[in-house]
């Protein structure tokens, strides 16, 4: 665990190797998965500039090599340099953006779309433009706690979007 649901936010995080869930545990033990980052990406940063404590976990996936700086040394950073500060709020932007962009696609309650919107922000996040290029890293597990999808849903949802040459599948791994 790299920080508990409702601790105080004390240090910026960024990953360097490993995988990181922003996760919420629900009744009966039900995970809803708000997001994964992964090798450089930044976990949880957005609650250092927020007077409120973290409204998720941070769970380890994996072994992991993560950096940590105080809160008080990255405002410090931020201010000695309009660059890199510029590059942080771009980063915010667009990771605020797909926030958006997915949660609106939680209302669907196609499947196929939810899916399809998660797996376009992947792919896109990777730069990879070509057809079934992008193998997802994920579990259909991982996948189902993304959406908030049962994990059968997620396996008959593939099978279709499969048929529907939206998707490949090769020895279990589905290619976006």
């Amino acid at each position: 665990m790299l920080f508990a649901e409702n601790s105080a936010p004390a240090y910026y995080f960024q990953i360097k190797t490993g995988k990181v869930k922003l996760t919420n545990f629900q009744i009966e033990n039900r995970e809803f998965i708000q997001s994964i980052q992964q090798k450089g990406e930044s976990v949880g940063e957005i609650f250092l500039f927020s007077k409120h404590n973290y409204p998720v976990n941070a769970v380890l996936m994996e072994d992991c090599t993560i950096f940590k700086l105080e809160r008080s040394k990255l405002l410090k950073l931020l201010a000695s340099d309009f660059e890199i500060q510029m590059k942080f709020l771009n980063y915010l932007a667009e990771r605020t953006y797909f926030s958006y962009i997915f949660l609106n696609s939680l209302t669907s309650e196609d499947a196929t779309h939810q899916l399809l919107t998660l797996l376009k922000h992947l792919k896109d996040s990777q730069n990879k433009t070509d057809r079934f290029s992008y193998k997802i890293p994920y579990t259909r597990k991982e996948l189902a706690f993304l959406t908030g999808l049962r994990i059968e849903t997620v396996i008959r949802t593939f099978k279709k979007m499969e048929s529907e040459n939206l998707v490949k599948i090769v020895r279990g791994r589905v290619y976006y």
